[in-house]
């Protein structure tokens, strides 16, 4: 491990068997990990941090999907189901702007209704009320699906949301990116191969994106690395992603306890 870590001190470019031996660690061998990442950190960027002041705004809790893993949405009409009309989105907006936001990251489900012009008009509520804010939103997931909807391709989708306002694409729905466990986890959305090619095609069209992991459901730390080497190839060739927000699965949430999901690997195997 040693030798590993000083290879990529040095310039080498971590192989993906070395990176699960590497996430493998346990004990007193995690902290000589973090020690040479905060090294490699401190060669690359100093002590210089930056951010963003955020709000986040839940359009709607509604989804087509119902993912396993998910305590969030919920199908139309349902107990708790919600969706803000344009009062609300202003008036929301309006609040972030007087607390000098410089983002507003809009949320939601993938509603079943939603169209392109969706969310060209919750653009433009949100541009209305906070001018000059960074607007986040739009998942590939939810790009595909209002591309779909308004029968248009997904660069015509993104390019039109770019016209209105867009500024970043929220690089969530990647969930883990290996397709026999998204079949698992989150089996009605968009496989792998989709989730890259819209997040490059963002790209390419001058919108940069965040991009995420959950993890701790049913994948392997192999499955892990396999999801961070595809993000680092993506950033290899267009250099737009600008963070990366990883969360863990709640196991707690009602449906991902009737499925049982649990991850592999050093938490056991998957619970039926």
């Amino acid at each position: 491990m040693r030798q590993v870590l000083s290879d990529v001190l040095g310039g080498h470019r971590l192989t993906e068997a070395e990176a699960v031996a590497l996430l493998s660690a346990r004990n007193r061998d995690v902290w000589e990990i973090a020690a040479a990442a905060d090294e490699m950190r401190e060669s690359r960027v100093g002590d210089a941090v930056t951010y963003v002041r955020n709000q986040n705004i839940h359009v709607t809790n509604i989804c087509k999907n119902l993912c396993g893993f998910c305590g969030f949405g919920r199908s139309p009409g349902s107990e708790g189901a919600y969706l803000d009309d344009r009062d609300t989105i202003l008036r929301k907006a309006a609040l972030a702007r007087e607390r000098e936001v410089t983002e507003i990251c809009l949320l939601s489900g993938v509603h079943p209704d939603f169209t392109v012009r969706s969310y060209e008009d919750m653009i433009a509520w949100v541009r209305e009320a906070a001018p000059g804010v960074d607007i986040h939103t739009a998942s590939p997931e939810e790009i595909v699906y209002a591309a779909g909807k308004s029968g248009i391709s997904t660069r015509e989708a993104i390019t039109r949301l770019r016209d209105a306002g867009l500024g970043t694409l929220q690089g969530t729905a990647a969930e883990i990116l290996v397709d026999s466990v998204r079949r698992v986890i989150c089996p009605n959305k968009i496989d792998t191969a989709t989730w890259v090619r819209v997040i490059e095609e963002a790209h390419r069209l001058g919108i940069p994106s965040t991009a995420t992991i959950m993890y701790g459901s049913y994948e392997s730390e192999a499955d892990r690395i396999r999801h961070l080497a595809i993000l680092r190839d993506v950033q290899d060739r267009t250099g737009g992603l600008r963070n990366w927000f990883r969360s863990r699965t709640c196991t707690r949430t009602r449906r991902s306890t009737v499925r049982g999901l649990r991850a592999r690997g050093r938490q056991g195997g998957r619970i039926s």
